[in-house]
């Protein structure tokens, strides 16, 4: 054989020992960079863009597989999703697509099983899409599930029947939906929950007073505002006009961390943040390092650690995928598959959720669910407690 020879089959054992090229696949994800949430997007997206490159280069090349995250300004509007949401089938092929919220459900959950592409979205779902046979999917049940989570801690602590008052408004049905999950559970619990009134306001009311006395006059334990951040301002406003003291329940997209920026924290002393991903100011918590570690950009907080969650879920359930099918193989099928046949533990999940497990019976995790909170403590927020709290079992309502 001539050096030239020689050196041809070298370079050809050379190039083919080489690995093989990666299968690229697309996780295109709702954003709203102009719409009502703008001013969370950039740490929203950060959460996922992290969590993905460091996937990506940890998991995902040992696998053969890269994920390729497409973002789409929504603006949190029907209309547009609507009018994107094609160009994104025929254009990306997306093996699973990260919603943002109630207009990806809306626009998107009925025809997605024609378009065999699952959704997986961030934010806690209502009792209006519980479902079976979807294909959307939250990494968070309902907030009537996440409230009750933390209802039942303080029922527990009180050691006698927890007495609820609520605020919420009639314009938006998943507002409405909110309270009667809690109504529902009340109903199923008679000794341990009582919801003693609820008052129903404008979305962003300028005075509750009237509606806060009326409610004092029932002796809540805990006002529920799972609406809108105007109305918890306007409900703690209220209660100081009126000089009393009790804790406001919230969630996260009317959070602790959002209300802040209009009302002092101070102003919001033992009020509570309920919801399902671990609180961003854990102790322990390996998805925070991670996105530390990688970060080109963002802040990590609660919508952060939300974000991240869900794209570590996503991840997992490719991962699994990857295992039924082969890493040059996956569709939104096999997506979709793969998360109903999957368990995901805390340890797999970073610590960002509790242990996961999903079925065709409901659009949220199954079985044992478990949720969180974050209360204000000494005018800062802070974990309530380090430990995932137990949802009662609540039926559909």
């Amino acid at each position: 054989m001539t050096l030239r020879r020689t050196a041809l089959a070298a370079a050809f054992l050379a190039a083919t020992a080489l690995p093989a090229a990666s299968a690229e696949y697309v996780m295109s994800a709702s954003a709203d960079y102009s719409g009502p949430f703008a001013d969370v997007m950039p740490n929203a997206m950060s959460g996922i863009n992290t969590i993905v490159d460091w996937w990506n280069r940890e998991v995902g090349e040992g696998l053969g597989v890269k994920v390729n995250v497409k973002i789409y300004d929504m603006r949190y509007d029907p209309a547009v999703i609507a009018r994107t949401w094609p160009s994104i089938l025929a254009s990306d092929k997306p093996i699973l697509h990260l919603g943002f919220g109630s207009p990806d459900l809306t626009t998107l959950m009925k025809r997605l099983p024609d378009d065999k592409v699952p959704m997986l979205i961030g934010t806690a779902m209502v009792g209006l899409v519980w479902t079976p046979d979807g294909w959307h999917y939250s990494i968070r049940p309902t907030y009537s599930h996440e409230f009750a989570g933390l209802f039942a801690h303080l029922q527990e602590r009180k050691g006698d029947k927890l007495r609820i008052g609520a605020v919420s408004t009639q314009t938006l049905a998943g507002f409405v939906d909110q309270v009667n999950g809690i109504k529902h559970l009340a109903e199923t619990y008679p000794d341990r929950f009582e919801l003693v009134d609820t008052q129903w306001v404008e979305a962003s009311p300028v005075s509750v007073t009237s509606n806060v006395r009326a409610l004092a006059e029932k002796e809540p334990d805990v006002l529920l505002v799972g609406g809108t951040t105007a109305q918890v301002i306007a409900v703690a406003k209220a209660l100081q006009e009126l000089g009393l003291d009790i804790p406001i329940v919230m969630s996260t997209h009317n959070g602790l961390a959002e209300v802040s920026k209009g009302i002092s924290l101070s102003e919001l002393e033992g009020s509570m943040s309920a919801f399902s991903f671990a609180a961003p100011g854990k102790a322990e918590l390996p998805i925070r390092d991670v996105f530390e570690a990688n970060k080109k950009d963002g802040e990590w907080g609660t919508i952060t650690a939300q974000s991240a969650a869900q794209a570590i879920l996503a991840l997992r359930v490719l991962e699994k995928a990857i295992e039924t099918v082969g890493a040059d193989n996956v569709t939104g099928e096999a997506m979709r598959q793969a998360l109903l046949d999957g368990t995901f533990t805390e340890a797999d999940l970073l610590g960002a959720l509790p242990t996961v497990d999903f079925d065709t019976s409901a659009p949220f995790p199954i079985g044992k669910i478990k949720s969180t909170a974050e209360i204000v403590v000494g005018g800062e927020i802070k974990p309530l407690g380090e430990d995932w709290m137990d949802v009662p079992e609540l039926t559909k309502w």
